[in-house]
């Protein structure tokens, strides 16, 4: 490398004339000296000594790729939550509520038979037509169950136990039927006590299992339709893709000289509106999905819960009729079955919305336990304390059938208004992620396209 310097030959002398005339004559002298590297060009940064056509093709590359990672994250954010929210509300919460039939139309068929044993041997038509109903729609509803299901190993045990139960509890209260209409009383109530040991040793335990694996999966569906953690990376990288346009458009200005670049405008303005979008969607559909938690599958659980416990409460009383208090185990089962319905019931009250459905619900239906114990007291203090078991079982085929329905009652329509609810609640969430998706996608590439055309002008002009 050489540096060429212009300048003159010395002279003695100069005189005022030779200024005014052309510089004829005058030598030129070229002197080549070599190139400073200095330190400071030495440290310069590689990227700041980049050409200006590189720098933009950096620049719409970064901002194409945010782009498109904005709009994949917020793409399988949608997704997931839409798919898991319609995954609880389609499959996990039917099978949930075909489970809780199962077991609580078991529980009614126990106990409805015991009922009409304690009529004697003209046992009434509309107790025998309870009876067959809960049978058959136990029987249904396995199979509905069984399809619903397929082959998940979760379940299969269960529902295998329950098909091949249910017709064997069947034909031992047929028995038991046959017995006591011949007058065969001891041998009747032998044959009804293994039915109803047969019910809760095998079939409810395996009613529950199934309600039980169903709410889990109802809950697992429900936490993840709620999972934050990809929505919270979708909407920080449309946020990050916000800053980035509008901090190239400040590099585009300072560089060009141009105060507006429409295309990239253009782009900013999209971003900022899917970025709205998928924020409120998100908001509203994790509103909606804990809305239906709380109003919905958690109160259908605990009423749930709670109804089983009072037809078993009941079964007790009457079961203890049944034998003649010759197994004391009924009575302190039926203890701690109140102690847990009357424990439920006061943590569905206080754990409920004061003034929503399902508060009031339980406060109703706590009112009607009331009322049954209140029975019950007295069914106990006839049959043991003074030894008038006529009355005792009076007042069980009259006073506790109203008593146990009411309550019943109650709980059936909390489980029902509940369910519907849930329906609701999730049919909604899911329904505000429609169409985000494909917004987003389409979105991203809309920006990207963008970003190519406010940018690409700027690079022709080096050309």
């Amino acid at each position: 490398m050489v540096r060429i310097v212009w300048g003159e030959a010395p002279t003695t002398a100069r005189r005022r004339s030779d200024l005014a005339t052309p510089r004829e004559g005058r030598r030129v002298t070229l002197t080549a000296e070599p190139l400073r590297v200095t330190p400071a060009s030495r440290l310069r940064p590689g990227w700041v000594g980049r050409s200006t056509p590189a720098r933009l093709r950096t620049v719409s590359i970064g901002l194409v790729v945010l782009t498109l990672l904005a709009g994949l994250l917020g793409g399988l954010a949608a997704s997931q939550r839409q798919g898991a929210t319609s995954s609880a509300w389609q499959n996990a919460e039917p099978l949930m509520v075909t489970a809780q039939a199962i077991d609580t139309s078991l529980s009614d068929a126990d106990t409805t038979a015991a009922a009409s044993f304690l009529q004697g041997r003209l046992q009434p038509a509309s107790l025998e037509r309870r009876y067959q109903n809960d049978l058959t729609d136990a029987s249904a509803y396995v199979a509905t169950a069984a399809r619903e299901a397929g082959a998940d190993p979760s379940v299969s045990t269960s529902l295998r136990t329950l098909s091949t139960e249910l017709p064997a509890y069947a034909g031992i209260v047929q028995e038991a039927n046959a017995n006591e209409r011949q007058s065969f009383y001891p041998l009747a109530a032998a044959y009804f006590a293994e039915a109803n040991n047969l019910m809760r040793t095998s079939m409810l335990p395996a009613a529950a299992q199934l309600y039980g694996t169903e709410a889990n999966r109802l809950t697992s569906e429900q936490d993840s339709a709620v999972s934050p953690w990809l929505a919270a990376l979708a909407i920080l990288a449309l946020i990050a893709l916000v800053v980035s346009l509008v901090l190239a458009q400040r590099w585009l200005r300072h560089q060009f000289h141009r105060t507006w670049n429409v295309a990239l405008a253009a782009a900013t303005v999209a971003v900022v509106v899917l970025g709205v979008w998928a924020t409120v969607a998100f908001i509203t559909q994790n509103s909606d999905v804990n809305g239906a938690r709380a109003n919905g599958s958690k109160p259908v659980s605990a009423f749930t819960d709670a109804r089983i416990l009072a037809l078993r409460a009941r079964a007790d009383d009457e079961l203890t009729l049944l034998t003649r208090d010759v197994d004391p185990s009924y009575q302190r089962d039926y203890t701690r079955t109140y102690a847990a319905l009357h424990g439920l019931l006061a943590r569905s009250a206080s754990s409920s919305d004061n003034g929503s459905f399902a508060h009031g619900q339980a406060v109703h239906a706590q009112s009607a336990l009331a009322a049954y114990e209140l029975v019950h007291h007295q069914i106990r203090v006839d049959d043991a304390a003074l030894g008038n078991v006529p009355s005792a079982v009076g007042l069980a085929t009259q006073q506790l059938p109203a008593a146990s329905s009411r309550l019943d009652g109650v709980l059936s329509d909390g489980i029902g208004n509940s369910q519907a609810t849930f329906v609701n609640s999730t049919s909604g969430a899911a329904s505000d992620l429609d169409g985000l998706v494909w917004a987003l996608a389409i979105g991203a590439i809309l920006v990207a396209v963008l970003v190519l055309v406010g940018i690409q002008p700027r690079i022709e002009e080096y050309r």
